[in-house]
């Protein structure tokens, strides 16, 4: 019950925080709205990991390649996010979340190029994400057109390849994570990922020369609510996994994020999926339940 508990709760904080994302993006920018989460959920980990003890030792040349991969992770997450943002802003929320949610195959075919074996059932959970995304991705040339929302979208394709690339680059920082992770904690591969990735955007954003922050505070209320969603959806997972047998239905009920993501986007916003895109979306979510759950 309790692994159930932590799985939603985290599957809950993510996908609220996903929309949260979206509508601020499109108001202020992918970059300064990720730049602003980044930053509470970074202080929010940095809380944490100093009341567990998990400074203590951590700065030691032993441990030098397993930060170098952390801070790989935080650099490749960073750019996954920002991609992730802007293709939220740009385009249906509905259609970007499932694509960026295949991320899983990226590791599957990693693990696969090792001379990993798949299991059948692992091999039809593939297709059936890679079916999904074909049918999201094909279905989707009306995109904007059935919503009656102001919100104004980029091209079809665009918003595809975006949220494609984006998945990449997340499902190779979740790489980057399981490999720093056997050298350090989660919750301090974590703390890389996300300090790391403020500094990533941070100079992203000072190199495009706009200012990091909106000029209004009434942003860093969301920025405070958005950055705390993230850094708890993250630990709600690293505390609902501790090596026991139901860490694998913790993760399975918290991947389920882009579920709320879209159910958020489909009352608030009034989003609508075809069916074939509604068919997409379910195959894409079932299919990487049961490769999670592997």
């Amino acid at each position: 019950m309790i692994s159930v508990a932590m799985g939603g709760l985290s599957a809950v904080s993510l996908g609220v925080a996903d929309f949260i994302a979206s509508q601020t993006s499109s108001r202020i920018g992918a970059a300064r709205s990720l730049l602003g989460m980044l930053l509470v959920s970074s202080v929010v980990l940095s809380v944490f990991l100093l009341f567990q003890g998990g400074f203590a030792e951590l700065f030691v040349p032993t441990k030098l390649w397993s930060i170098l991969l952390a801070s790989l992770h935080g650099f490749t997450m960073a750019f996954a996010l920002l991609l992730f943002f802007h293709a939220m802003s740009v385009g249906k929320i509905s259609i970007v979340a499932p694509i960026v949610a295949s991320h899983p195959l990226v590791i599957v075919i990693f693990r696969v190029a090792q001379g990993e074996h798949l299991t059948t059932a692992q091999w039809i959970s593939v297709i059936g994400v890679l079916v999904g995304v074909a049918l999201i991705g094909g279905s989707s040339r009306d995109h904007a057109s059935d919503d009656g929302l102001a919100k104004r979208y980029a091209k079809w394709q665009i918003v595809v390849l975006i949220s494609l690339a984006s998945s990449i680059l997340y499902g190779t920082a979740i790489l980057f994570l399981q490999s720093a992770a056997d050298g350090i904690t989660d919750s301090q591969v974590l703390w890389f990922g996300r300090v790391v990735g403020f500094f990533t955007v941070l100079i992203f954003v000072l190199a495009k020369r706009q200012t990091p922050f909106p000029p209004s505070a009434q942003w860093w209320l969301l920025f405070a609510v958005h950055g705390a969603l993230d850094s708890g959806g993250l630990l709600f997972l690293l505390l609902g996994t501790n090596g026991s047998p139901n860490d694998t239905l913790t993760a399975v009920v918290a991947s389920a994020f882009p579920v709320v993501t879209m159910g958020l986007a489909w009352m608030l916003l009034n989003e609508r999926l075809k069916p074939l895109q509604l068919l997409g979306a379910g195959l894409v979510l079932v299919g990487v339940s049961t490769i999670v759950g592997q």
